[in-house]
C-alpha cells in the first residue's frame, strides 16, 4: 500500500514540475513567432512574478568522517577513518493559492552498511497544505501526501546538519528505527493558536510508516537469514506543543502509535504470522537563552511483538531513553555542546543480564544498555557553511547498528567516537 502512495505522490509532483516547464516553453515559443501583445506582455508578467515570489528552491549537504574504538559507526570506522555519511536534499514549495500550497523533497542519504555504498534516493516528502481557517489568534489547516511526523524537538528536520547542535542526534532518536518515525503516506491535520501567555501548535498525522527496513527487522528477530519484510498497517503520530517569549521557552508532548506485519516471501518462512506493534510518547523541554541553551528529552516505548515464529514467545518489552543537553554560544557563530544520553531496551533486564542469558551468551549483556557522554563544537562558518566537531564516550552498545556490527561476538562494552562534520545549505 505504501510503494503505491508513493508512486502516485511521485507521479503528482512530476507531472506539477512540467507542466510550468511545458507553460513556459509554450509562452516562450509564441513569443519568438509572433511579436508580443500587451495581453501577452501582461501574461509573461505574471509567470515571471510566480516563479520569483511564490516558488522557492532550497537544499543542503553534509559530509562526515568518523573514527571509533570497538564498533562500528557509518561504515567500517572502527580503528580506522569511514567517510560513509552524506546527505543531500533539494526541495521546491509552490505558494499556488493563498491557502493552498505543495511541496517536494528528495533526499540522498549514504549511512554505512544501512544504506550500501551507493547510497539511496528518496522522496523524503511530497504534500500539499490547505489551510482551512486563518485568523489573527491562529490557523487550522490539512496536509496530504508524505508529512514528516511531529516527533519530539528535531524529528522533521532531522536530515539538515543546521537545524540540530550535534552531529548524532540523541538517542532517543534512535537511528536504528529512523525509518518508522521519519514521516507517513497519509494526511495531517494542523492548528496553531496564539495567546497572551504563549503559542499552542496541534498536529495529527495518520497513515502508512515505511516499515520495509532491514535495520529494523534485524533488530526484532536477530536472523540475518530472513528474506520477508514489514509492511505497516494504519498509524498515527501526533504532538501538542507550547512556546512562549518568541521560542525562549519550548515544551512539547509527543506520542505515536506504530503498526505493523510481516510479508513472507515463500511459503516455508517462518515468520509468516508476525506482527510488531510500538507505542510511545516524548517529553521534551527547551530553554533558548542569549548564550546559554538547556535541552532535555525523555521517551518510553512499548514493543510488542507477536507470533514470532513457532515455538518463540510473544515478546514484550518497555524501553526508556532520555538525555539532558547544555550549550553555551561563546560567539555569534562559535558553540559548545555537552550531553548525556542514556538507553535502556527492556526496563526490567537494565543491565542485558537476562538477554544474555536466553540467548546462551550470544547476544552479550551490553547490548541492552547505551550510556553516552557527548563534547561537541560547532562553528557556522558563514549562514550558509557549518563546521564541527565531536567526541562520544560510550557505555554499552544498545543502539549500534546491526547492519555496520553484524558479529556479536565482537562488539564492545566501551568505545570512543571521533567524528567531524561539514554542511552547506542554500
Amino acid at each position: 500500500m505504501s510503494r503505491f502512495i508513493t508512486l502516485m505522490l511521485t507521479n503528482i509532483f512530476i507531472a506539477f514540475l512540467l507542466s510550468f516547464s511545458v507553460c513556459a516553453q509554450e509562452i516562450s515559443s509564441e513569443s519568438i513567432m509572433d511579436a508580443p501583445t500587451q495581453e501577452e506582455n501582461k501574461l509573461w508578467e505574471g509567470v515571471k512574478k510566480t516563479w520569483r515570489d511564490d516558488i522557492q528552491f532550497h537544499g543542503f549537504l553534509s559530509q562526515g568522517l568518523f573514527s571509533s574504538s570497538g564498533n562500528n559507526v557509518y561504515g567500517q570506522s572502527k580503528d580506522s577513518v569511514s567517510a560513509d555519511s552524506t546527505e543531500m536534499g533539494l526541495n521546491v514549495s509552490y505558494q499556488a493559492l493563498n491557502n493552498l500550497s505543495f511541496a517536494v523533497q528528495g533526499l540522498y542519504r549514504r549511512a554505512g552498511a544501512i544504506t550500501g555504498d551507493a547510497g539511496e534516493v528518496t522522496l523524503d516528502f511530497a504534500f500539499f497544505d490547505l489551510n482551512l481557517l486563518n485568523l489573527q489568534e491562529g490557523r487550522i489547516g490539512v496536509r496530504g501526501g508524505r508529512i514528516k511526523n511531529p516527533w519530539g524537538l528535531y524529528n522533521e528536520t532531522r536530515d539538515v546538519a543546521f537545524t540540530h547542535p550535534t552531529i548524532f542526534l540523541p538517542l532517543a532518536y534512535f537511528e536504528r528505527s529512523r525509518t518508522l518515525l521519519l514521516a507517513v503516506d497519509g494526511g495531517q491535520l494542523y492548528a496553531d493558536y496564539n495567546t497572551s501567555v504563549g503559542d499552542f501548535s496541534f498536529k495529527f498525522n495518520y497513515g502508512w510508516v515505511n516499515a520495509d527496513d532491514k535495520e529494523v527487522l534485524t533488530a526484532i528477530i536477530n536472523d540475518p537469514t530472513v528474506s520477508g519484510h514489514f509492511e505497516s498497517d494504519p498509524s498515527f503520530v501526533t504532538q501538542l506543543s507550547y512556546e512562549t517569549l518568541g521560542g525562549e521557552y519550548v515544551f512539547a508532548l509527543s506520542y505515536a502509535d506504530l503498526n505493523m506485519r510481516y510479508q513472507a516471501e515463500n511459503a516455508g518462512d517462518p515468520y509468516t504470522q508476525m506482527g510488531a506493534n510500538f507505542n510511545t510518547f516524548m517529553l521534551s523541554a527547551q530553554y533558548n537563552g542569549e548564550k546559554f541553551s538547556f535541552v532535555s528529552e525523555y521517551s518510553l516505548k512499548w514493543n510488542e511483538i507477536t507470533d514470532i515464529r513457532l515455538g518463540v514467545p510473544d515478546s514484550f518489552a518497555v524501553s526508556e531513553r532520555w538525555y539532558v543537553q547544555a550549550g553555551y554560544r561563546f560567539l555569534d557563530n562559535l558553540q559548545a555542546t555537552l550531553r548525556y544520553d542514556s538507553a535502556i531496551q527492556n526496563l526490567k533486564d537494565r543491565y542485558g543480564k537476562g538477554v544474555e542469558a536466553k540467548s546462551g551468551g550470544l547476544i552479550p549483556a551490553h547490548m541492552a544498555f547505551t550510556q553516552d557522554l557527548v563534547f561537541g563544537l560547532r562553528w557556522d562558518i558563514t549562514p550558509s557553511w557549518m563546521v564541527r566537531a565531536e567526541y562520544h564516550r560510550v557505555h554499552g552498545a544498545a543502539t549500534i547498528s546491526l547492519l555496520d556490527n553484524p558479529d556479536l561476538s565482537k562488539v564492545a562494552k566501551d568505545w570512543n567516537i571521533y567524528a567531524l562534520q561539514v554542511a552547506f545549505r542554500f
